[in-house]
């Protein structure tokens, strides 16, 4: 293959002197056709000396020509021979890589046998690379991780997180690598999901055996197995744990709780038979309760600074360097609307908001009443808008041919009735939500205040805006104004206010356990069957 491309070449540059050869050769033939002519070079006089300049010009330019495209030519087979090169090389690093790969895979059932993992061919490769040393030498980060792991399994979140734990529990724990292998097996699992349960959290923790594990980064195994090597495991563990004073809190009183007993004792009465099965559930209920809320506290941050809403609690707190600045009271999405779980930052409050409506509040909501009363719209303040941004005059639609879904746009006026009152909180939000005031007070005085349409709607939204208007510049005097004026106006958030919804309805708090209704029915766990918690006990007590 080389000799061939070598003679490509020759044989190239032969041509290109050829073509040199045969100018010179046609120049020769010309002079002497002139002497035949009786024409010499001095007869020629001023004729030869004015186009010799221009000869030899053209002769230099095709001769850089020839020269530029072959060096041209020459780069581009460089090139091409170089990427060729490249590419094999890359070829035989994965056959090796491919050839290490099943070795070690090889090696590993060689040590474990057909034991079931999570992650065999990352398992497998992580202790080849480091020659089958033990890594969960260190007790002391060995035990803090198996307490971890097993708050995860109570919350009931994965079967199969569970099987990893049971295996675990299972295995002979002296000196025996299947031990250690599987440890690492479970904390891979535990990497990956602590790396992204705060942005999973809503699909995870809001129902039971949700989560799937997937391979945690190579970035993580490698920052962990730096600190195997550094013999700082601990503090690894440690670090991608939760920091918040709550969660904390919460956990210890789940171990509390642990120690008490699941059942009771056994009552022959008939009569009594629904109560003994109601006492024996009891503890099993709290207890996962308390597991769940465990997990759903780990994504939130100590309650430092931002603004804080649990959903069920109906409250908003916000914080400023750990001092609580403002408690309101909220309205949150109904059942079938709910409030998602989700972390965001204000970016601007709007005084005076205009409204527009969301398409599923105006098929399913407004258009029935406009058909049993007509007046409704221009009563409230609504706008019809036409793709083009037309105004359409209601009583030029056909509203009894309107089908499922509406054809035009319904903006709310800014005023004493729109639906979003005279203040909203924007926050960058994949389902539009975001906080806002409303004309309906009263909504305030209710215990159960899941019944907005998914927004937030705050009773202190004037307070709010006032701190938040105040860091934009404005004074009292110019946001009662623009109140005044009715124009809608917008001023862009100055300081870092993050926003956390959450959902969390069992926490423990300076020794006691606070307990709120589950309004969304998350807590429901159809089917544990498959959390032992006798192996939580002993990784707990």
């Amino acid at each position: 293959m080389q000799e061939k491309h070598f003679s490509f070449k020759v044989a190239r540059l032969t041509v290109l002197l050829s073509c040199l050869c045969t100018g010179c050769a046609i120049a020769e033939s010309n002079s002497a056709a002139e002497e035949q002519n009786g024409v010499t070079a001095e007869q020629a006089g001023g004729f030869a000396e004015s186009n010799s300049t221009t000869e030899t010009l053209s002769n230099n330019d095709n001769e850089n020509i020839v020269v530029d495209l072959a060096t041209q030519q020459m780069e581009l087979e460089k090139q091409a021979e170089e990427a060729r090169l490249e590419a094999e090389r890359k070829a035989e690093e994965e056959r090796i890589a491919l050839e290490k790969q099943a070795l070690a895979e090889a090696k590993l059932t060689e040590v474990i046998g057909m034991q079931e993992l999570q992650f065999r061919s990352e398992v497998a490769k992580i202790y080849a690379d480091n020659d089958y040393a033990l890594l969960w030498k260190n007790q002391e980060a060995k035990k803090q991780f198996l307490r971890e792991y097993a708050l995860v399994v109570a919350s009931g979140i994965s079967a199969r997180t569970a099987k990893s734990l049971e295996a675990i529990s299972n295995a002979d724990e002296n000196n025996n690598p299947l031990y250690d292998i599987l440890i690492t097996d479970a904390f891979l699992d535990y990497m990956y999901y602590t790396a992204n349960v705060s942005h999973l959290a809503q699909n995870w923790l809001y129902s039971s055996n949700r989560y799937k594990a997937a391979k945690a980064s190579e970035l993580q195994i490698e920052q962990w197995l730096s600190a195997v090597k550094n013999d700082d495991v601990l503090s690894f563990i440690n670090h991608i744990s939760s920091s918040n004073n709550l969660y904390r809190q919460t956990v210890d009183g789940f171990i509390s709780l642990l120690t008490e007993p699941t059942e009771e004792p056994a009552i022959d009465n008939g009569q009594n038979k629904k109560k003994k099965k109601q006492k024996k559930q009891e503890p099993l209920v709290n207890l996962y309760k308390l597991a769940i809320n465990v997990q759903r506290l780990r994504v939130i941050p100590n309650f430092d600074n931002g603004i804080f809403v649990n959903i069920p609690s109906y409250q908003l707190n916000y914080y400023r360097d750990g001092q609580l600045v403002l408690n309101s009271r909220v309205i949150v999405g109904k059942n079938e609307r709910r409030t998602p779980v989700m972390y965001s930052k204000l970016s601007n409050v709007v005084v005076n908001p205009p409204w527009n409506a969301p398409p599923r509040l105006i098929n399913e909501d407004i258009i029935p009443k406009v058909r049993q009363d007509p007046e409704y719209l221009s009563r409230n303040g609504y706008s019809i808008i036409d793709r083009s941004g037309k105004v359409v005059s209601p009583y030029s639609i056909d509203w009894g041919s309107i089908g499922a879904k509406f054809p035009y746009r319904l903006r709310q006026a800014a005023g004493d009735n729109s639906a979003l009152g005279r203040y909203k909180f924007n926050m960058p939000s994949s389902d539009a939500i975001y906080l806002h005031d409303t004309p309906k007070r009263s909504l305030f005085g209710k215990k159960n205040r899941a019944l907005s349409s998914g927004c937030v709607r705050v009773e202190k939204s004037d307070e709010l805006a006032t701190i938040l208007l105040k860091e934009a510049g404005w004074s009292a005097d110019r946001k009662q104004r623009v109140l005044d004026s009715r124009k809608t106006t917008s001023a862009n958030i100055q300081s870092d206010n993050p926003v956390y919804l959450y959902y969390v309805t069992a926490w423990v708090d300076n020794g006691k356990t606070h307990m709120l209704p589950d309004i969304y029915g998350y807590d429901r766990a159809q089917n544990l069957s498959y959390v032992n918690w006798d192996v939580i006990r002993k990784y707990l007590l």
